[in-house]
Order: structure tokens, then C-alpha cells, then sequence
């Protein structure tokens, strides 16, 4: 591969990783306050969504990145590498 397609690689991972840290993040934290929340039998606060939410931070990182390498991997590997 050549300069331009390793940033290339490297460009698009990070911007697909960034469109979908929001979105991500809203899912895995909705979950684990409803999980939360049953788990109690009450609602959680202000202040325990807000714990909740900063717990999930690094494994919603960990989930986009990998799986923005992963998928930036198979599309270059399909139309950008020749056999």
C-alpha cells in the first residue's frame, strides 16, 4: 500500500469512529441505566446517569474504534488492494 492509502485508512477510520461515537454511546448507556433502574426498582437520578454515562466512555471508544478498523479493513481490502 502506498502513503496516501495508509492515511487514507487511518482518515476514514477516525471520521467513521467519530460519527458513530454518539449514537453508540446512547444505545450502551441506555441500557445500563434501564439495567440500573431495574436492578434498584426506582429511577435513577441526575447524578447516577451522569456516573453511569462516564463509565461507559471507554468501552463505547473501544466498541467504534474496532469496529471502524475492522470495516475500513474489508472495504480496502475489496476495492483498493489488487490480488
Amino acid at each position: 500500500m502506498t502513503t496516501g492509502l495508509y492515511l487514507w485508512y487511518w482518515v476514514t477510520t477516525l471520521v467513521l469512529a467519530a460519527v458513530l461515537y454518539k449514537p453508540v454511546k446512547r444505545v450502551i448507556v441506555t441500557g445500563r441505566i434501564r439495567k440500573f433502574e431495574r436492578k434498584l426498582q426506582r429511577e435513577a437520578t441526575g447524578e447516577e446517569m451522569e456516573a453511569i454515562e462516564k463509565k461507559a466512555i471507554p468501552l463505547v471508544v473501544v466498541i467504534v474504534m474496532t469496529f471502524s478498523f475492522l470495516f475500513n479493513k474489508v472495504l480496502m481490502g475489496k476495492f483498493f488492494i489488487q490480488p
